[in-house]
């Protein structure tokens, strides 16, 4: 048998025999399951499931900031403007008799 025509989908023993559908049952079945009542392998399933929710949630959390925030300050722009006559009363009384009525819009940083 050739690696490059081996299929991990299809079943390893022909399904149109009986035999072969033997095969292929105990082949992808554990035996030690039918022994044990429904109540252990419940309990099997949430010991295996439950120990893996913290870590698995603190490391798509980490990974999400690292990768997600810096894509997110390149796609987005960070550096916006707004017409002075939009900003705070003090804010405009200090540009005004700072710089006069030659500064119609301010720039600032978005920032994170």
């Amino acid at each position: 048998m050739a690696l490059s025509s081996f299929d991990i989908d299809a079943p390893q023993w022909d399904q149109s025999t009986f035999m072969g559908r033997l095969k292929h049952f105990f082949n992808i079945t554990d035996w030690r399951t039918a022994a044990l009542p429904d109540s252990r392998l419940d309990e099997a399933k949430v010991l295996r499931i439950t120990f893996l929710h913290g870590p698995i949630q603190v490391m798509m959390v980490g990974a999400f900031l690292v990768f997600m925030v810096p894509a997110a300050c390149s796609l987005f722009p960070q550096r916006c403007s707004m017409a002075v006559s939009k900003l705070e009363p003090e804010l405009r009384a200090s540009i005004v008799s700072q710089y006069g009525d030659a500064v119609q819009r301010v720039y600032f940083n978005k920032g994170l």
